[in-house]
C-alpha cells in the first residue's frame, strides 16, 4: 500500500502544480493604446505595431488591445489615459506627443511605450522611469531651403496648434529660422474646425504644416483653402492620399510601429521600461509632388529632384 501511495502522491502534486502554473503561462495581457482621432499617420503606425507584436510573441502571451481614439483636444486625451489606467492594463502605447503627455500627467505605474513623438531638442520630452519609446527628428531648416529654391519667399505661414506642445515647439523653431532669414511669419493657430477660417485672410508665399493632430484632422479643408489661393504647402506627415501637398519631409510610420512592438514584447515578457533605451529616428523621406507643382506653376530644379526619395508625377 505504501509503495503505491508515494507515486500517487507525486502524481497529485504534479497535477496541482501544473494547474496552478497554467493561468500564469496562458494569462491574457491587456495593452491599452491611445491613437488620436482618424490620423492616417498614426493609423499606419498602429497597424504595423499590431502585426509586428503578433509575430514577435508567437503565442507566448495572449494579448488584448484596448484602443482609445480620442478627439484631438486636452480633455479627450486626458479621459482616454484615465480610462486605460482604470482598466488596469499591463502596458500603455501612445502615438504622438499629446497622448504621451496625457498618460505621463496621470503619474501611473503602468509601463508606457510611445511612438511618433517629435523630438525638438534631440530627445523626447518624456521624463518617467516607466516610459520608453521611439521619437523622430526632421531637419525643418530644409523646408525653408526647398521653398526658397522654388520661389521668392518673403513670408511663410505656419499651421500649428497651441494646445499641442510638440506642434508649438515646431512653430517656434521654424519662426526663429524664418526670422533669421528676414522672412515674415504668419502664425495660424488651429484649435478647432472654426479656426480654419484664419487661413483665409492670410496670404503668405508658402505654408508649413506642423505635426499637429488637430491640423491633420482638418487637413483636406486646410489644403482646399490654400489651393484656391495658389499657396504651396509642406508637411512633416506623409501625404499617402496625395491630397495636394507640394512637399513632405517625414519619418515613415512603419519603422516606429515595428520598434514600439519590439519594446512592447520585451516588457510583456518581463523587462522593465527603464532598461529599454529610447530610440530616435533621423532618416527621413522626402517627397515632391510634381502634379501639385504644375497646378501652382512651380518648376522643380533638377538638383532638388535628385534629393527626393520619391517624386509624384
Amino acid at each position: 500500500m505504501n509503495s503505491l501511495l508515494h507515486p500517487l502522491l507525486r502524481l497529485v502534486l504534479t497535477v496541482f502544480f501544473v494547474m496552478a502554473a497554467a493561468p500564469v503561462l496562458h494569462a491574457e495581457k491587456r495593452i491599452g493604446v491611445i491613437m488620436t482621432g482618424n490620423i492616417p499617420y498614426y493609423g499606419a503606425m498602429h497597424e504595423t505595431f499590431v502585426t509586428e507584436l503578433n509575430e514577435r510573441l508567437h503565442g507566448a502571451e495572449k494579448t488584448e488591445i484596448i484602443l482609445q481614439r480620442p478627439f484631438p483636444n486636452p480633455i479627450s486625451w486626458s479621459n482616454a489615459a484615465r480610462k486605460l489606467i482604470a482598466f488596469d492594463v499591463d502596458l500603455i502605447v501612445t502615438y504622438g506627443s499629446p497622448a504621451t503627455q496625457a498618460v505621463l500627467h496621470e503619474k501611473s505605474n503602468i509601463p508606457l511605450i510611445y511612438a511618433g513623438v517629435y523630438e525638438s531638442g534631440g530627445h523626447a520630452d518624456v521624463d518617467s522611469k516607466n516610459a520608453t519609446g521611439c521619437g523622430f527628428k526632421v531637419p525643418l531648416s530644409s523646408i525653408i531651403r526647398y521653398f526658397k529654391s522654388l520661389k521668392t519667399l518673403s513670408s511663410i505661414g505656419i499651421v500649428y496648434s497651441g494646445v499641442e506642445e510638440d506642434s508649438v515647439s515646431q512653430y517656434q523653431y521654424m519662426k526663429r529660422l524664418a526670422e533669421q532669414q528676414k522672412i515674415k511669419v504668419e502664425k495660424i493657430d488651429i484649435r478647432s474646425q472654426a479656426d480654419i477660417s484664419k487661413i483665409r485672410p492670410a496670404n503668405p508665399d508658402a505654408v508649413f504644416i506642423t505635426g499637429s493632430s488637430i491640423a491633420h484632422l482638418y487637413l483636406d479643408e486646410i489644403l482646399s483653402d490654400l489651393k484656391k489661393k495658389h499657396i504651396p504647402a509642406a508637411d512633416i506627415f506623409p501625404d499617402d492620399s496625395e491630397s495636394g501637398l507640394l512637399m513632405t519631409l517625414f519619418q515613415p510610420a512603419q519603422p516606429q510601429g515595428q520598434m514600439a512592438a519590439e519594446m512592447a514584447s520585451q516588457i510583456l515578457l518581463g523587462k522593465k521600461a527603464a532598461n529599454i533605451v529610447p530610440h530616435t529616428f533621423r532618416d527621413t523621406e522626402l517627397v515632391f509632388n510634381l502634379v501639385e507643382a504644375r497646378h501652382l506653376d512651380i518648376a522643380f530644379p533638377i538638383h532638388l529632384l535628385i534629393e527626393a526619395t520619391r517624386v509624384i508625377k
